[in-house]
């Protein structure tokens, strides 16, 4: 059977499709077949107007009513859809959510950070062969509207938080001095005296610049690397990133700043290096999909 997941977040939306079934032994599998990803752009209007305008939210009904096609295409028979930062900050949320289910006939739930982080971690469990899992830590998740951080040692969570500081955000200056001292003290507090050995960073910009990187899969983005390769996007103006690097214009516009956030944060503890699954919400939602679902034997 096939399944989907839909990642509504601040930036894009992403409709992930796998095939998933199970042996005649018993044994479960999943296939991720397909990711397709639309440049809504909800944060842009929830971080300045503090609700989603007509206008967007006729460009997500269209981005859901384009995954609903393709899933009745794909043949998928169990979904999930879940909103992040822009969405669930709102006013209007619950308005833009009965558009959707009856202009696309697709459910969304608004998840908080903490469910996000626990289903983002979910997705990258299969590749925690990667890092140490004797030594704590952390996880770095950069989204659009925030940035959640887990500090995390072998799969038991120690400490969590989220913080209203996303790219988008960013972009539109909305972020406030006052929530980057919040995300400075509690990692002073909570975070830097354990020592974790590294950041486990998620989001599609930290993917974006794992794959223009030389690396294999499993080799960490040292700071100076990601330093280097901040000031050089920083020198160069929107247009020029989209032709010189070949990225869309919404990353192009962000990209610094999701840089600027995982630079922070590694100023602050003094981690060098970050390993990238590259695997983002999506994934943790198609996982916990398919851990819950029922399957028939091949």
């Amino acid at each position: 059977m096939r399944l989907g997941a839909i990642d509504i977040g601040s930036n894009a939306v992403r409709l992930l499709v796998a095939e998933a079934g199970q042996t005649k032994q018993g044994t479960r599998f999943l296939k991720k077949e397909k990711l397709y990803r639309i440049p809504v752009r909800l944060g842009v209007d929830a971080f300045t107007l503090g609700y989603i305008s007509d206008a967007t939210c006729e460009k997500l009904g269209k981005a859901m009513l384009a995954f609903r096609m393709i899933m009745d295409t794909y043949g998928v028979e169990s979904y999930r859809a879940c909103a992040t930062s822009a969405l669930r900050d709102s006013k209007n949320a619950p308005k833009v959510i009965a558009y959707v289910r009856q202009f696309a006939q697709i459910d969304i739930e608004c998840i908080r950070g903490d469910e996000e982080t626990i289903l983002v971690l979910t997705g990258q469990m299969d590749e925690s062969r990667w890092w140490d899992k004797r030594f704590a830590h952390l996880h770095v998740d950069v989204g659009g509207g925030s940035t959640e951080i887990t500090l995390r040692k072998g799969t038991k969570t120690l400490c969590s938080r989220s913080f209203q500081i996303g790219t988008v955000r960013l972009f539109e200056g909305k972020v406030t001095d006052s929530e980057w001292q919040a995300m400075k003290n509690w990692l002073q507090r909570y975070v830097t005296p354990k020592l974790p050995l590294s950041i486990i960073g998620s989001g599609g910009n930290i993917n974006s610049i794992f794959k223009r990187s030389d690396n294999h899969a499993g080799e960490p983005l040292l700071y100076e690397y990601i330093l280097q390769h901040r000031t050089m996007l920083a020198a160069l103006d929107i247009e020029d990133r989209i032709l010189l690097h070949n990225m869309n214009r919404d990353r192009a516009e962000v990209i610094v700043h999701a840089l600027d956030i995982f630079l922070a944060v590694m100023q602050q503890t003094e981690i060098r290096q970050v390993f990238v699954p590259q695997i983002g919400l999506a994934d943790g939602i198609m996982g916990k999909l398919f851990s819950d679902i029922s399957l028939p034997k091949s």
